[in-house]
């Protein structure tokens, strides 16, 4: 017998799918793979309907045990399985455990080590993200023992890189609403700890300049520090631009129309600008919504856009992809967060009001549009590489 730690977050562990009272649903828009049991079981079943439509619907394609088979989406882009009241025929014919794995598990994943386990869910699932940015407690996290037969074959975790993601969480935590703050003194962070030696005190220098760190934001200079930098409108116009281009090809994705929705209100806006040749007077109107009328409705409840901005941090195992340096992890966050804010003060200066509920359709539909393959996760690092000036700090002037 061997322990293993399960680590997750509140939202993951109390999370529910609410069926068909979800505003949208995972079983239209994109590819369900089956499992070969899954695709046997259906194929064979006693149930007449349940056989048809495996029959009808199922292509067989046997590239791996877990992908034996693939869905035919029907015309309305849903599984052949849903009924007309949104519901798994499967699930309400044959009961959960004849699910096949893809189905049983969403949106729930997880990042497994030797000797830890590390739970989340996808946000490309609306109720996961309104449930993230609802509760006060969404982030805070739970810690296990589970038992398991054999020793888990997974790599060992680097604590020292476990260490430097749960600062970046705390220092996250501590800014609060202003994600801003909190993007600086991460970078602030991630430039200092690059210069340590890993022949030196290690650990006494990593907390040193933790502690630095944090002190400046309690004080105050990391906005200071902030307030003096001029905001680079030529780059910010730049980045949306080429984002919402790249969008545009995505008319048949899951949750596009809903993304495109709020994408549609910062074209307008962007559009009005260019009128006048004056690209900057469109991001100033989008930086005065969001310091005017977004920011003191997010003061109110701080814990929104700070539940999701440490959902990222833990999400990402921040900043430890090896694909990519610390400081061009915290770009792609940096410009993600950009689109972000400016589709959501787009809205509010288009609609005149703050809510939620857009503020769920907004990040859940992104996600699902960039996150949740990994080809549209590369392909979007890949457009913002393009925009990107000089090297990855200039991250900074995304943040004016």
């Amino acid at each position: 017998m061997k322990n293993i730690t399960v680590v997750e977050p509140l939202f993951v562990s109390t999370f529910k799918c609410i069926g068909s009272k979800c505003r949208d649903h995972c079983c239209k828009g994109w590819d369900i793979n089956l499992d070969k049991p899954a695709v046997n079981r259906y194929l064979k079943s006693s149930i007449i309907e349940i056989k048809n439509l495996a029959t009808e619907n199922i292509e067989v394609t046997r590239k791996s045990f877990a992908s034996w088979g693939t869905m035919k989406l029907q015309p309305s882009g849903n599984c052949a399985f849903m009924d007309e009241d949104r519901l798994c025929k499967i699930h309400s014919r044959l009961g959960a455990n004849a699910l096949s794995n893809t189905c049983s598990t969403y949106p729930r994943t997880s990042r497994i080590f030797k000797n830890e386990q590390q739970k989340t869910l996808s946000l490309s699932c609306p109720e996961a993200t309104r449930q993230l940015l609802s509760s006060e407690d969404a982030m805070l996290f739970q810690q296990t023992i589970k038992i398991q037969a054999e020793a888990s074959q997974a790599r060992d975790i680097d604590h020292q890189k476990k260490l430097i993601n749960l600062m970046c969480l705390n220092i996250v935590k501590l800014s609060g609403e202003k994600l801003d703050e909190a993007i600086y003194a991460l970078a602030t962070f991630m430039l200092a700890i690059d210069r340590v030696s890993p022949e030196e005190d290690w650990l006494i220098q990593i907390e040193s300049h933790f502690s630095d760190v944090l002190s400046s934001l309690e004080k105050g200079n990391i906005r200071l520090q902030l307030s003096q930098i001029k905001p680079d409108h030529n780059l910010q116009w730049s980045l949306l631009l080429r984002l919402q281009t790249w969008f545009g090809g995505m008319e048949n994705k899951r949750a596009f129309p809903t993304l495109n929705h709020y994408l549609n209100k910062l074209i307008y806006i962007q559009a009005e600008g260019a009128k006048t040749n004056d690209i900057s007077q469109s991001m100033i109107w989008l930086d005065n919504v969001w310091q005017n009328q977004v920011l003191p409705w997010l003061t109110e409840r701080p814990w929104i856009m700070n539940n999701y901005f440490q959902y990222r941090i833990y999400e990402d195992f921040f900043p430890n992809d090896e694909s990519r340096s610390p400081l061009m992890s915290l770009y792609l966050i940096t410009a993600e967060w950009f689109l972000l804010k400016s589709l959501m003060a787009a809205n509010v200066a288009m609609v005149g009001k703050i809510d939620e509920e857009d503020m769920v359709n907004i990040i859940y539909s992104y996600h699902s549009n960039t996150k949740h393959t990994a080809n549209s996760a590369r392909a979007f690092v890949a457009e913002i590489n393009k925009s990107k000036i000089n090297d990855d700090i200039s991250l900074i002037y995304l943040l004016r």
